[in-house]
């Protein structure tokens, strides 16, 4: 049996904690690609944090915080634009480095949008699902396995929210015998 902290010091993955910084150097599917179709903006949890991933007009991904630095307005709402995504608020454009581009309220001499950044992470698009990698540089190449580069296959992608943690997630898919008692139960 693990004490609080153990559990905590396993199950946290926030910015800064111990398995939050080591999972960070992974990539992680955030969505399928059909899920941007009818709507270019998705609100994403991943890693403790709450993010927006969008597809700008040109077809590019993006994965932005959640909040624009100006009035923290929930960028989900955003505005996609040929290069980036813009706050539905007041107009300013972040493109997918998190740079600010455009304050359409500032003077047309300020250059006070050069200075405002909000957290951006670099996103893959692979086998059908938009992939993200939330540490640090230098962003590694996404694995190219075969299920997700081989051409020429029909794919179903699939997602649901499970109510736990991502520990108790990993350790019920490797003790088999609970799917038969557990899922074949429950799903009579």
């Amino acid at each position: 049996m693990l004490t609080k902290e153990q559990n905590e010091r396993l199950t946290r993955v926030g910015p800064g904690t111990p398995l939050g910084t080591l999972l960070r150097r992974y990539w992680w599917p955030v969505a399928g690609v059909s899920e941007l179709i009818d709507r270019p903006t998705k609100p994403v949890r991943l890693m403790g944090e709450d993010l927006v991933l969008y597809k700008d007009r040109k077809g590019r991904y993006g994965l932005l915080g959640q909040r624009c630095a100006h009035r923290s307005v929930d960028l989900k709402y955003g505005i996609p634009e040929e290069e980036g995504l813009r706050c539905p608020y007041h107009g300013w454009l972040y493109d997918a480095t998190g740079q600010c581009l455009e304050q359409p309220a500032e003077e047309p001499d300020s250059n006070f949008y050069q200075r405002v950044q909000t957290p951006a992470y670099p996103v893959e698009e692979l086998g059908g699902l938009i992939f993200a990698y939330l540490g640090p540089g230098p962003t590694p190449l996404l694995p190219r396995w075969d299920l997700y580069a081989m051409p020429n296959v029909i794919r179903d992608v699939g997602a649901t929210m499970i109510p736990c943690n991502w520990l108790q997630c990993m350790a019920h898919s490797v003790y088999p015998t609970h799917a038969e008692y557990l899922h074949g139960w429950f799903f009579k």
